[in-house]
């Protein structure tokens, strides 16, 4: 979908790409799921899924310094982005002792990159089986992102992106922030929410604002509607402000 949506707002400086479980931890950058990279995107923000009992074993030291120094200079990644989400059945234990174990070694193999740790928004919620969201943040790292939706018209910039800020902040202290997912599964307000979140993204700094969209023509409620004017022309302001920042 990084073509279409590119093409349609003015040509996107960012590539957000994900490598699944079951490719593990890449033998190159930045792994098959998030490759091929396109051309003229000159920041990438890549999650690996490596097995976190391996990890934390020290058993994939050598793989991990081998991805990471591979990695671009500014280039950014984390490593099971949404680890906390309840469907994931980690432990606190295992998500913080991953990124403890990582970001050291990610540092030293590319200390130009950028390691962080990204989580949903809907963990900050009761609704969700692991809140509060604070419990899940790993100390020290370079950037923590977020994934955040509206699902419903009582969503707000404010009680999703703002409530699992407030969360991390209340945890860690002040850290850097990106918003690394943001969509509205609710047509008839996604021009306005996409406002919103570019406001609220440029108020707190954000290293990024991302948006993700399903395939064109899929059933999804986040899916790609090229003849979504309104939007289009909303994400086609952000683009421009945001590249020009």
């Amino acid at each position: 979908m990084w073509q279409a949506v590119s093409a349609a707002t003015g040509g996107l400086a960012g590539f957000r790409g994900y490598d699944t479980p079951a490719q593990g931890l890449p033998a190159s950058w930045p792994g098959p799921g998030a490759s091929p990279v396109p051309g003229a995107a000159s920041l990438q923000v890549i999650s690996i899924r490596p097995n976190i009992d391996d990890v934390l074993s020290g058993s994939l030291d050598h793989e991990l310094r081998a991805f990471a120094g591979r990695i671009p200079a500014g280039d950014m990644v984390t490593c099971w982005h949404e680890g906390e989400a309840t469907h994931h059945n980690f432990t606190t234990a295992q998500i913080l002792g991953l990124h403890a174990h990582c970001y050291p070694i990610f540092k030293a193999a590319s200390p130009h990159c950028r390691y962080g740790q990204i989580v949903t928004c809907h963990t900050a919620t009761p609704a969700s089986g692991h809140y509060p969201l604070g419990q899940w943040m790993a100390p020290g790292l370079d950037f923590y992102g977020l994934d955040g939706y509206q699902a419903t018209r009582s969503h707000t910039a404010a009680t999703v992106f703002g409530a699992a800020a407030h969360q991390i902040q209340g945890a860690l202290g002040t850290v850097r922030l990106a918003v690394t997912e943001c969509n509205s599964a609710i047509l008839a307000s996604r021009t306005q929410w996409f406002k919103d979140t570019w406001s609220w993204a440029r108020k707190n700094d954000c290293l990024t604002y991302f948006t993700y969209w399903e395939s064109e023509g899929s059933a999804s409620s986040y899916a790609w509607l090229p003849d979504d004017d309104a939007s289009i022309a909303a994400l086609s302001a952000i683009n421009t402000a945001s590249t020009a920042r």
